[in-house]
């Protein structure tokens, strides 16, 4: 059965509810001693792709009471082709989405 494609997929650029440190503890968790610091964030280098990770922290978003950390994301591809590099962000969309409720 051919997965559904999440509507951020294509998409290079997030707006996360995290702070930098939260995405890249995310990334070790789920794919470990493959994700590096760079100067400008992090690097992920896969089997068939790596991806650029530029993170840059936003004011935090604040919802009457609540404030929530903002992260703004730029994706790159550092290597590999658009598929490989494809396939390896949307395992990164899944390792990082988070329940709600």
């Amino acid at each position: 059965m051919a997965e559904s494609g999440l509507p951020w997929r294509s998409d290079r650029v997030r707006q996360m509810t995290c702070t930098a440190e939260e995405f890249r503890r995310a990334l070790v968790a789920a794919f470990g001693a493959a994700v590096s610091r760079t100067p400008n964030g992090l690097l992920l280098a896969g089997r068939d792709a790596s991806l650029t990770f530029a993170l840059r922290e936003q004011p935090p978003l604040r919802l009457a009471a609540l404030q929530l950390a903002r992260l703004r994301v730029e994706i790159g591809v550092h290597a590999g082709d658009d598929l490989a590099a494809q396939d390896l962000l949307a395992q990164v969309d899944r390792a990082t989405l988070r329940g709600g409720g």
